[in-house]
């Protein structure tokens, strides 16, 4: 299903959210082969490195430091924290969970302990990224 009109700008929002310099590589809906199966989080972010325009490549085995799901009208919970599982197996350090009706993001280090943020900073120390949660819901 393609995603939908706030999908997209809440996409657009939480890149530019994280385009905090040149310290890291924003990719939006890139593909990661995870152990031979495709997954396509909404956003991924990688540490700084250069891009070779010449030479594009269409899937990536390398873990990002941090992956962004955004809920769809269409998506449980539990099926992005499934997604989440196999993540933090393949190295993922981060994930975030968007949930657009609520302008809530959960921040996940690990299943066990989620942090969710409706309004403020959202600090996630395992990749030294700030951002505010009123800027992205605007």
């Amino acid at each position: 299903m393609s995603p939908s009109f706030n999908h997209s700008y809440l996409a657009y929002r939480i890149a530019r959210a994280l385009d905090q310099g040149e310290q890291y590589n924003i990719h939006v809906e890139v593909t990661l082969d995870i152990e031979g199966v495709d997954y396509v989080p909404d956003i991924a972010l990688y540490g700084k490195r250069p891009i070779d325009f010449l030479c594009d490549q269409t899937k990536s085995k390398e873990p990002p430091l941090l992956l962004v799901e955004i809920l769809s009208p269409n998506q449980s919970v539990n099926e992005i924290t499934n997604k989440f599982k196999v993540y933090f197996e393949a190295g993922v350090k981060s994930c975030w969970l968007v949930i657009p009706p609520a302008k809530t993001i959960v921040l996940f280090h690990d299943l066990r302990s989620p942090r969710s943020y409706s309004t403020g900073k959202l600090l996630d120390s395992n990749v030294g990224i700030e951002v505010s949660i009123e800027e992205i819901f605007i």
